[in-house]
């Protein structure tokens, strides 16, 4: 007879019980106990709660937070929470709040941040007292104008401990609640100093606080620590200390309150495990996936990783209730926790979704093959058998996996997840599959447009537009640049958005130049009488291409074309990435009288160093500049001003480009540049305009 699983794994059975005790803590307290994501979003509420603010838990859980704050408080919730995103305890905060009936209350609340195994804070826990008639009970207290009056009194018949200190932390006076508390007489605490009775771990924490509050300007200091009873039993308490002052103003002796708050400190410790933890498995529940995968999609974003989610659903589980019970179900899925768990790496994350399911978020991920590891570990370590009740199970598991685009949210992300675990269904048990939709598809239409480039290529499907270029002064035509255009048989005429990324990853950009520059040619021979020369854009792939000056020259000669009446365009980008041979290539050129001009000028980093290094004859204003010139007195005024300053003085040829309006046509004739281009004065055309 085998044993009950939880024989086999004592951990589940203590988190089962730990989870149990707390529940009943957090259920049975006098104090309104509930939690909340850092959005203000409320995600538990205890029977007290219900009854202090007159919610069901139905009525306010998944409701913010805000609806018991009072409109003449709309920055108490804001500042509380950062408190909280620092790590830091709202202590025993005296505040008020609404119910349901829209009464207010005056209660005491205690928020402490809620963090993860990491360390991530990752929600709060709030404790709130009704302090109503303790408040009025203070208020009147308040006649009592005599502090000798007040002292003795709270001395003899305050519940809370007490004790009067000189400023170096020896006792003098004691009250009975504070021997009480921690279980010793009068004499031992007066023969000991305050620091004698805290916890051995809080003591450095407790000086430090003792410093800061003696040299600060607040003469009162409120902590919350664990002292040590006669016993050895460690006890949480509030720790109140005020500064008492002598005749002459100056601080004589301290005054220390301290309440146990140990029932509280356990409910706020039971609170935080229910919230974000699965009492059967100990693993982490569904509302911490979501906060955890929510800050790692942020950090991803932000150090340029990607995030994998992998949704584990165990395969004919149902099998397993219905034939042995939901008590035999419940081992497999704590056995099957313990197991997922023994194979991650460190700093992954599991939890339980729900039902059969897990999640296991793999952050930091560089690559496909991390996440594709953990399913086979994953997999494997589900997959040996296992004896439950006396009985042989041979359980299997189907998995998910969908990996993080830089638009995904913790709910797109999971639900591209089951989207994968779907199909890893359907296609058989024990497997997994990526939801790879998006990627293949983007992928496919890759592969039909390089496959289908290669063919255009061949078959001279290209055709070249041309747009004038032309004087500020008076709009006369004194060039063009030639714009590659794809007569797709299907398709219609395609722009170059649509396939030059895919000719340049591929390399298909060298014959698709040359034939560019082979129909540009052909137009100049045959039209001897276009004014200026035209523009033909290379990129860094093509002047590094081995062959490709040469092709330049025998174009030309096959043509007749003087090199005069061609302008190459490389962007300053593609020059920063350039060979040596690169350089030579656009030297030589130049030399034959090419035009070399520089596109996108004033986009790159090293603009100086490209017009210092190459043998540069004109540039052409980014079209970025020009569309932001909307005013007289902006400021991309002054940038597109200083750039003309500087190509006039290197004496190069100045084009802007991207004039859409009169405005801009206008502000650049101002600023002294010499030619433009744009949809102002002409868009691309099939033949060039004289």
């Amino acid at each position: 007879m085998i044993p009950p699983l939880v024989d086999d794994a004592p951990e589940q059975k203590q988190a089962f019980e730990a989870a149990q005790r707390m529940a009943a803590i957090v259920e049975s307290s006098d104090d309104a106990i509930m939690a909340m994501t850092l959005d203000g979003i409320v995600t538990n509420w205890n029977p007290a709660a219900e009854r202090i603010f007159g919610y069901s838990s139905e009525e306010i859980i998944g409701k913010l937070v805000r609806r018991l704050i009072p409109a003449d408080r709309p920055f108490e919730m804001k500042a509380i929470l950062t408190k909280l995103g620092a790590g830091q305890r709202v202590d025993h905060l005296e505040t008020i709040r609404l119910r349901k009936d829209g009464t207010s209350i005056t209660v005491s609340i205690s928020v402490s941040p809620i963090r993860d195994v990491d360390g991530t804070i990752v929600g709060a826990s709030v404790i709130a007292r009704d302090v109503t008639e303790q408040k009025q009970a203070a208020e009147n207290a308040r006649s009592l104008t005599a502090a000798e009056d007040l002292v003795r009194t709270v001395l003899a018949s305050a519940s809370i401990g007490i004790a009067l200190a000189d400023l170096d932390g020896s006792i003098r006076v004691v009250n009975q609640s504070l021997c009480d508390l921690l279980g010793y007489d009068e004499a031992w605490f007066l023969a000991h100093q305050i620091r004698d009775m805290v916890h051995p771990d809080d003591v450095e924490e407790a000086l430090r606080e003792r410093a800061r509050f003696m040299t600060g300007s607040s003469d009162k200091s409120v902590t919350k620590l664990r002292l040590v009873r006669a016993d050895g039993a460690t006890v949480w308490v509030r720790r109140v200390a005020v500064l008492l002052g002598g005749g002459d103003g100056a601080p004589k002796q301290l005054m220390v309150q301290v309440e146990d708050i140990t029932a509280e400190h356990d409910a706020q410790e039971a609170l935080a495990y229910q919230a974000f933890h699965d009492p059967l498995t100990g693993l982490h529940n569904r509302a911490w996936i979501l906060d955890i995968l929510t800050l790692d999609l942020r950090a991803a974003k932000r150090l340029g990783t990607s995030v994998g989610v992998l949704l584990v659903d165990l395969d004919n589980f149902q099998v397993v209730n219905e034939s042995l019970g939901h008590g035999a179900g419940d081992e497999v899925l704590a056995i099957v926790a313990d197991r997922i768990v023994s194979v991650l790496r460190p700093g992954d994350r599991v939890g339980r979704f729900g039902g059969d399911e897990f999640v296991i978020v793999v952050h930091d991920l560089r690559d496909g093959l991390s996440v594709e590891h953990c399913a086979e570990r994953v997999s494997a370590s589900i997959a040996a058998d296992l004896l439950v009740r006396g009985h042989r199970i041979m359980p299997t598991a189907s998995i998910g996996i969908a990996t993080a685009t830089p638009i995904s949210t913790p709910e797109s992300l999971l639900g591209d997840a089951d989207s994968a675990l779907s199909r890893a269904k359907a296609t058989g048990r024990g497997g997994w599959h990526f939801f790879d939709d998006l990627v293949h598809a983007q992928a496919l239409a890759r592969f039909t447009v390089e496959d289908q480039l290669r063919d255009a290529i061949a078959l001279g499907e290209f055709v070249v537009y041309y747009q004038p270029i032309v004087t500020l002064a008076d709009a006369h035509v004194v060039g063009h640049e030639a714009l590659v255009r794809w007569n797709h048989p299907t398709r219609g005429l395609l722009s170059p958005a649509e396939f030059l990324d895919v000719a340049e990853e591929t390399g298909l950009i060298i014959g698709l130049g040359a034939a560019v520059l082979d129909q540009v040619c052909a137009m100049l021979a045959a039209r001897p009488e276009l004014p200026g020369p035209i523009s033909v854009n290379v990129s860094a792939v093509q002047l590094a291409a081995p062959g490709w000056l040469r092709n330049v020259r025998d174009t030309l000669v096959r043509h007749r074309v003087d090199p005069a009446r061609v302008v190459i365009e490389v962007t300053e980008t593609a020059v920063l990435s350039l060979v040596d041979s690169a350089h030579v290539a656009l030297a030589s050129l130049r030399r034959l009288g090419i035009g070399i001009h520089l596109d996108d000028f004033g986009t790159g980093y090293s603009s100086m160093s490209v017009l210092r290094d190459l043998p540069v004859t004109g540039v052409k204003l980014d079209l970025r500049f020009v569309h932001d010139l909307t005013t007289w007195d902006s400021q991309a005024n002054a940038l597109a001003g200083g750039l003309n300053g500087l190509v006039k003085g290197m004496g190069l040829t100045g084009i802007a480009e991207g004039i859409e309006t009169q405005m801009q046509a206008d502000i650049l004739r101002a600023q002294g540049w010499e030619c433009g281009q744009g949809y102002y004065f002409g868009k691309p055309a099939a033949t060039p305009v004289t």
